[in-house]
């Protein structure tokens, strides 16, 4: 019904003849004669819906049975009986409801409505007919608002408006045109707002304030933020001596914010404070939403506290976005603190405040924590929501016991919440990470069951599963049979997949799973880039790895310190240093600065290939980059300069590395043991072998071999004594 008229507003509709209509009076006295006639088996002939509708309009007029009524079309009635005489008969109809039960009043009007099928000369010949035989019970301008109220409950804005303009005839009421231009707002129908807030301010009634800040809302609140259009509409308030409600100026607040415009947003509001213009907690509120959404939890606390200062009481809306914009910071402390605020200040915490604390402490780790909290609210009679249940079972799932987690599914089912796929999707991931793969299933099945339909994520976690169980062909199955669920794997899905071909050792299915994932329409990342690199090295095929890359650059996606690093831990296995040149250098260039895992294989690498110079250049800068060496570190250096015989150094770093706290392994004592007894300094070697003992480390086989023992404690003694080993 929709219709493209241009300059809708300014259309004047023709002016139509008016048919003769009937009066109330006369067709209740029809319908008298009727009164007392009920529906018989007689009376149902050719026409069962002819002969019955006189006798059901009659029963609702006698007891304004709505279940009877509204089952009554106009568009029936008027087939049977004619239009003038269908009028008659609904005005009966709406008479009997009023004037208390307007939705049904509405109801039937709208049954008039949808025989018109729209705006037109037709229904605006009918309406005063029904108000003529409604004998003054309802005006023609209520009618006219009924109407609008029906097009706009159908999206049928365009019409709303065409009845505006046709009600305009005999005067509308600024009541009415508040409605109309909020229910525009409320549908994102901005042209028609304008134009119906321009026609108010030429042709009247007069927008009041509460037009402007309905206006407001829309250049605030829409898709499309119009800030400009927002500040004029204030300006001209101010022009035309109308001051602009405590309301009018949070909307605008509200929308320099959601602008990101929060500074500006804070300056204006101190200048209304300090003109003393109107503005409450909402205006503050919307400024430290505002910073919070911008993660400066800091100036939003400075928001708070001069809210406090200026005598303006937080409310627990302030509380509670500062509550959560804490809790999303890490702030958990501080986070606490506002809620004992609230209790002292006698603000009730909302759920959202929990749910807020008990997200943080989960996200944190700390669940137990979290758990804590849980119960200790329970316990005191807190009402926790599904909300709250979800966050601390998702917690529980991937954190504590299986048991604990399925202890709280079973007190959330007892408390009459019903799990969603969220939910399910937690326990399923708890059983998996716990290897419970046929628990997990079951609990799969019993979602089905129960009509839920699993999502893309718990899918993947049991395709992870399954992969990682060895179960690769069950795997594709799986995803085959939840297809019916119009479920197809994302990228992710296939980072699992493939990662999981590889630790099968299906390395040879990698490129037609890749390629088949292409031809979806997926389009690979550096991740996936990298975990099919990883792959192919761990499978000792550089060359695969290689092409990988090369493919990688070819499309324009950049690698990654784990791309690099892998393909460098396979050229220190196969010792291809020199090759390792170029890939640094492309590194750097691209700005990526190696890390902890990255210098640990070039070091480690260098060592193998008893380069100890380019070694311990690659760790000082190690050091210079603020990353600590850790033991593996310490034990591939002394590893490599016992190689070369170094021993001093050798025996130099170990003494560095316990000066920094950090224990030797069997590996590195080891290491120095073999080095020593390389130089034949016997003495020296077996003096760190006691030093080893002490410590609590036990040889192992390898050392034992070296050193003629059975890697028994009491032969580790017997030959400490010896060698006479001090």
């Amino acid at each position: 019904m929709h219709r493209a008229v241009p300059g809708f507003l300014r259309r004047a509709l023709a002016t139509r003849n008016r048919t003769h209509v009937l009066r109330f009076t006369s067709l209740a006295c029809c319908l008298n004669t009727l009164d007392h006639q009920e529906p018989t088996h007689s009376t149902i002939s050719s026409d069962y819906r002819s002969q019955c509708l006189l006798p059901l309009i009659t029963l609702v007029v006698r007891t304004s049975n709505w279940e009877i009524a509204r089952n009554i079309s106009f568009r029936e009635c008027e087939r049977l009986y004619g239009l003038p005489q269908s009028i008659g008969l609904f005005a009966l109809l709406i008479q009997s409801f009023l004037p208390r039960r307007i939705i049904e009043v509405r109801s039937l009007i709208q049954s008039i409505v949808d025989y018109c099928g729209n705006a037109g000369p037709e229904l605006f010949e009918l309406a005063p007919m029904l108000v003529n035989n409604l004998g003054g019970s309802i005006t023609l301008l209520q009618v006219y608002a009924a109407f609008m109220r029906v097009f706009i409950e159908l999206s049928m804005f365009e019409d709303a408006l065409v009845t505006y303009i046709e009600a305009k005839k005999i005067g509308v009421e600024l009541q009415l045109c508040n409605f109309l231009l909020k229910s525009l707002v409320k549908g994102n129908q901005v042209m028609y707002a304008r134009s119906l807030f321009d026609d108010m301010k030429s042709t009247g009634p007069s927008p009041n304030v509460y037009s402007y800040s309905i206006l407001m809302s829309m250049y605030t609140h829409g898709d499309k933020l119009c800030l400009e259009e927002a500040f004029d509409l204030l300006c001209e308030m101010k022009i035309i001596g109308m001051e602009p409600t405590v309301a009018t100026y949070g909307t605008y607040l509200y929308g320099l914010c959601r602008a990101r415009q929060v500074k500006s947003a804070w300056d204006f509001l101190q200048v209304l404070r300090q003109r003393g213009y109107p503005c409450n907690s909402y205006c503050f509120n919307a400024v430290i939403h505002g910073f919070c959404n911008k993660n400066q939890v800091h100036e939003a606390m400075k928001v708070f506290d001069e809210m406090k200062k200026c005598g303006f009481v937080p409310d627990v809306h302030s509380y509670s976005i500062l509550v959560d914009g804490l809790c999303k910071q890490g702030d958990l402390m501080s986070g606490c603190v506002l809620l004992a605020e609230m209790a002292r200040t006698g603000v009730s915490p909302t759920p959202t405040c929990y749910s807020s604390l008990l997200h943080g402490f989960c996200k944190a780790g700390k669940v137990e924590e979290a758990l804590e909290l849980f119960e200790c609210l329970k316990s005191q009679g807190f009402k926790h929501d599904q909300i709250n249940y979800s966050i601390v079972l998702h917690g529980c799932c991937r954190n504590l016991d299986l048991m604990v987690a399925y202890g709280i599914w079973i007190d959330m089912v007892n408390h009459n919440f019903v799990p969603d796929v969220y939910n399910y999707t937690s326990l399923i991931y708890a059983f998996c990470r716990h290897r419970y793969l046929t628990e997990a299933l079951e609990l799969f099945e019993l979602m089905l069951d129960n009509r839920i339909n699993p999502n893309i994520v718990t899918c993947t976690i049991l395709v992870d599963s399954f992969m990682k169980e060895g179960l690769i062909s069950e795997a594709f199955l799986f995803l085959d049979e939840v297809r019916r669920f119009d479920i197809v794997p994302n990228l992710y899905t296939y980072k699992v997949i493939i990662n999981g071909l590889f630790k099968g050792n299906e390395s040879d299915d990698v490129w037609g799973f890749f390629g088949n994932m292409i031809k979806r329409g997926y389009i690979p990342d550096v991740v996936l880039y990298s975990i099919i690199i990883d792959g192919f090295v761990k499978a000792l095929n550089l060359q695969e790895a290689f092409r990988l890359y090369h493919k990688m650059l070819d499309e324009g996606t950049m690698p990654n310190i784990f791309t690099y690093t892998s393909l460098i831990n396979g050229l220190c296995h196969d010792d291809r240093l020199p090759e390792m040149i170029p890939l640094l250098k492309n590194m750097v260039l691209e700005g990526l600065t190696p890390d902890r895992i990255l210098y640990t294989s070039l070091i480690a690498c260098y060592c193998k290939c008893s380069n100890m110079k380019k070694a311990m250049e690659i760790f000082r800068d190690m050091e210079n980059g603020g990353i600590l060496p850790d033991s593996f570190v310490y034990t591939c250096l002394i590893g490599g300069y016992t190689k070369v015989r170094a021993m001093d150094v050798a025996g130099l770093l170990m003494r560095e590395m316990e000066t920094k706290g950090l224990a030797p392994t069997i590996v590195t004592y080891t290491n120095l043991i073999i080095g020593y007894l390389k130089i034949e300094d016997e003495k020296s070697a077996y003096r760190t072998y006691h030093n080893m003992i002490q410590k609590g480390i036990t040889p192992d086989a390898k050392l034992s071999c070296i050193l003629g023992l059975d890697n028994d404690v009491d032969d580790s003694v017997k030959f400490q004594k010896e060698k006479d080993v001090p």
